[in-house]
């Protein structure tokens, strides 16, 4: 039996989740699997453990990455990757929706004008577009 966990995400773009964990100094690779007290998951991005356990993120039937890892048999370095991106999430998730709105400004011929992390930890983009 098992014991991998899923954490819910609302991470839908794998390229730019990939992009905003390695911002943030993890070494991330699309595929692979990852190893958990009773066997090996595959999954769609994974991050580098040293331990040979790992995390990864998987896609779910509603086309988000959940998080995944065996959150029993992880132990050292993997287990501080696994703590390490809990502690982040919330700033993954900013960094993510900061690049989503930059990609689709853009796409919609939008130029970005300002971004500015405001004193409660939001941000503020202005993107402006000439008729």
């Amino acid at each position: 039996m098992s014991h991998f966990s899923k954490v819910k995400t609302a991470f839908k773009d794998q390229s730019l989740l990939a992009q905003c964990l390695e911002e943030m100094g993890y070494q991330v690779e699309t595929g692979g699997t990852i190893r958990g007290y009773h066997g090996v998951q595959q999954v769609d991005l994974s991050v580098a453990g040293r331990d040979g356990y790992g995390v990864g993120f998987v896609r779910n039937g509603d086309g988000c990455y959940d998080l995944l890892a065996d959150s029993w048999g992880v132990k050292g370095a993997d287990k501080k990757i696994l703590d390490s991106l809990r502690r982040n999430y919330p700033r993954i998730q900013q960094e993510y929706a900061r690049r989503t709105v930059r990609e689709q400004a853009e796409r919609e011929g939008y130029t970005m004008v300002e971004e500015v992390e405001q004193e409660d930890g939001s941000v503020r983009i202005v993107v402006r577009r000439w008729a």
